[in-house]
């Protein structure tokens, strides 16, 4: 059964993506998902990213942003079983390499400007002929959490969220977390707390709590020594203060990757009630 979308071709049409590339996905999806390495405009930056699509699906498609985790290219998205995963679905999943990062212009800051370049990945998504023009969802993890709620504080086209090890208080981290992490800090955000409070702030979000637009859910492990488990805590109680829709589920024993829990099917099971 052929495809009723020609997916590459679509890609294609959009002056904002300059270069389309088809992969192969993962094992186990071959038969059900399409990738494909796109290259878009952000601002005035060339971004690397990827985009995956349901095979064989006729309608319109709900789109998702993924947001990955790391900075530079730690983290970088390599293996992409959660998004194949999420257009097994039935999403049509877009994910940002952000700004400077494998092979992309520019440098990226850690949560700063570099939020934009997922807000133009919604741009290019809702433009897309076969993605339902309503909205997108967005998942994030680690890093990509932190992505996930300051999009969520601009932008009202997100439905929903899904935020799982993530990061909500970069001052928790830096003061928690190793030289190596306080090292990434120093060269993409600036400084430590004391010399540059603000822009910590500005990229944790139990500070601003009350500005997430979407109902969100937040999946984290009692094991996680990348991001406490306590971030978890503290940003649910930020949001429920601020009188806005949210869940938290908690996974005993589980570490930063969620890996053996029921995470991203408790991600799909939100996103559906949305």
């Amino acid at each position: 059964m052929k495809n009723v979308i020609n997916y590459e071709e679509e890609l294609k049409k959009d002056r904002r993506i300059i270069n389309v590339r088809k992969e192969d996905a993962e094992e186990g999806f071959k038969d059900d998902v399409e990738v494909y390495s796109i290259r878009y405009i952000s601002g005035i930056y060339e971004v690397e990213g990827y985009a995956l699509f349901p095979k064989n699906k006729n309608g319109l498609l709900d789109g998702l942003i993924y947001n990955r985790g790391g900075n530079r290219e730690f983290g970088a998205i390599k293996k992409k079983i959660r998004m194949c995963k999420l257009a097994k679905a039935g999403y049509a999943v877009l994910a940002s390499q952000y700004r400077g990062n494998c092979g992309g212009t520019g440098k990226e800051d850690f949560g700063g400007d570099d939020v934009y370049d997922v807000i133009n990945l919604i741009d290019i998504t809702l433009d897309l002929s076969f993605v339902n023009s309503k909205g997108v969802y967005m998942v994030g993890g680690s890093r990509g959490g932190m992505m996930t709620y300051r999009a969520c504080s601009i932008d009202k086209r997100i439905i929903a969220g899904v935020v799982y090890s993530g990061l909500a208080d970069c001052i928790d981290m830096y003061y928690s977390r190793e030289d190596a992490m306080k090292k990434v800090f120093h060269e993409l955000v600036g400084g430590s707390p004391n010399e540059c409070l603000e822009e910590f702030k500005k990229r944790s979000a139990v500070y601003w709590a009350e500005k997430i637009n979407a109902p969100i859910l937040i999946c984290h492990g009692t094991a996680d020594w990348r991001v406490r488990v306590e971030q978890a805590y503290k940003m649910a109680d930020e949001l429920k203060k601020a009188n806005k829709t949210y869940k938290l589920i908690i996974y005993e024993n589980a570490e930063h990757s969620l890996e053996g829990t029921t995470w991203l099917e408790d991600a799909i099971e939100w996103l559906r009630q949305y």
